[in-house]
């Protein structure tokens, strides 16, 4: 009966300091947390009406540019969507990358990205906002004559107002066209120009080659001026780095009113070189061509591994995607992280119903507008003893519906169709290394400025 007692004491004991240092103020708002937690300022999860100062000290130059939610206050004459539109893209995008090797694939995946860089083509430049893709191959831009579908954000290309135009080589002319599985198009022809970033006097590219999009069928671009292919494959703007260091990089804001930067070579390592820690992990080859694929092996919640055999990540693949908002993981996968998450989140009220459809595991946070204490996310990649672990960033867990006004907050996470996707919500704070030459990716935390 003694030992008994001694041990319902030491329990009860162990409840409440867990519980009372879980959530006792101290210092002001500060919280005193257990390992494998943290503590997220409810402000930071919701982006302001104006746009922030970079924390990324995004700089112009010939191989950086300024990397901006489409859909925030630091993209020009930009329109926000609602929450449920946004997800109902995602939801798009998804399935088109889940199209089977044996069905036709769509050249580019959702024209509604979610960043954009403004970069120059010709001379004298003419400027364009264009969607970043690493799901995507071909840049193209909506260009004159256009004779349907020509509404955009930016002026359309004139290529008789440019002196370095060309169309009359063997790479630089012949018919141009890309579509979506919904039958969305672009066609025209191909060209070469020089590319330019953002106010540069040299050149980034010379004899850049391009789409000049003059027919534009459907509505799934909305007013874009183009995109910016970053995919993998010979028509890529990767393939005409101009540099010996084969990479490029780029740093996702925390929040859609702060900007990011999108390098390439000599500006990409610089940058990745001033990182307290890169992890690398190998890419892998997966059923399409184009994306980035790497071994995604495990995952853990609080510091505890979730019980889910390793092939049940690796079965169908996992693809890095810039694009795709919402990671999307197997099914087991999910329903286990989902499990793990809410048993470390029950000082919070977990509401009974989806948000928008897509989000299951929301929470009110009336009476937590200041703070949380959130459950580290930890990805584990590779194989064997080469496996990296790489640790969520606060902002990289959850999704603030747009229309609740910070009054909820949701975990970014959904079941998986079959393709297991790391989204850009999950890359949030990371700089994200793409070591072409190397076949691996890498991700940094606490960078310098480029």
């Amino acid at each position: 009966m003694g030992n008994w007692m001694n041990k319902h004491i030491w329990t009860c004991f162990f409840l409440v300091y867990f519980g009372y240092h879980l959530t006792l103020p101290i210092l002001g708002e500060k919280l005193s947390v257990p390992p494998h937690f943290q503590v997220v300022n409810v402000s930071s999860l919701q982006p302001k009406p104006y746009c922030q100062k970079s924390t990324s000290g995004a700089t112009i130059g010939s191989q950086k540019l300024e990397l901006v939610s489409r859909y925030g206050p630091c993209y020009p004459n930009g329109k926000t969507p609602t929450s449920g539109q946004l997800l109902n893209w995602d939801e798009d995008r998804v399935d088109r990358m889940n199209r089977r090797p044996e069905q036709p694939l769509p050249s580019i995946l959702n024209g509604r990205g979610y960043y954009t860089v403004n970069v120059g083509i010709g001379t004298p430049r003419q400027n364009f906002n264009l969607m970043v893709d690493t799901g995507s191959l071909p840049t193209w831009v909506r260009c004159k004559p256009c004779t349907s579908g020509c509404k955009s954000e930016d002026s359309l290309f004139d290529s008789s107002k440019s002196s370095t135009y060309t169309n009359n080589t063997t790479s630089c002319s012949g018919p141009f066209s890309v579509s979506y599985g919904d039958k969305s198009s672009s066609k025209g022809t191909w060209g070469c120009d020089t590319l330019t970033g953002v106010e540069d006097v040299d050149a980034f590219i010379k004899n850049f080659r391009f789409g000049c999009g003059e027919e534009i069928g459907g509505d799934d671009f909305g007013d874009a001026a183009g995109i910016l292919g970053l995919g993998r494959g010979e028509s890529s703007l990767t393939t005409r780095i101009p540099s010996a260091v084969q990479k490029f990089s780029y740093y996702i804001p925390t929040t859609s009113s702060r900007k990011g930067d999108l390098l390439f070579g000599n500006k990409a390592k610089t940058k990745s070189d001033t990182c307290a820690n890169v992890l690398y992990t190998p890419l892998v080859k997966g059923q399409n061509p184009v994306y980035y694929y790497v071994d995604l092996v495990g995952i853990s919640v609080a510091g505890k591994k979730l019980q889910v055999p390793s092939t049940t990540f690796t079965s169908g693949g996992t693809v890095i995607d810039s694009g795709t908002i919402i990671t999307r993981l197997p099914g087991e996968v999910y329903s286990a992280l989902r499990a793990a998450f809410r048993r470390s989140m029950l000082k919070y009220t977990l509401l009974s119903e989806k948000v928008d459809d897509l989000l299951d595991t929301c929470y009110s946070l009336k009476g937590n507008e200041k703070q949380l204490v959130l459950p580290d996310i930890t990805f584990h990649f590779g194989k064997g003893t080469a496996v990296v672990d790489m640790t969520l960033s606060a902002e990289g867990k959850l999704w603030t519906p747009h229309a609740s006004k910070g009054t909820i907050t949701c975990l970014a996470f959904a079941a998986a169709k079959e393709l297991t996707i790391i989204g850009n919500v999950q890359q949030r704070g990371l700089n994200v290394i793409y070591d072409l030459e190397g076949e691996r990716i890498g991700f940094g935390t606490n960078c310098a400025a480029p």
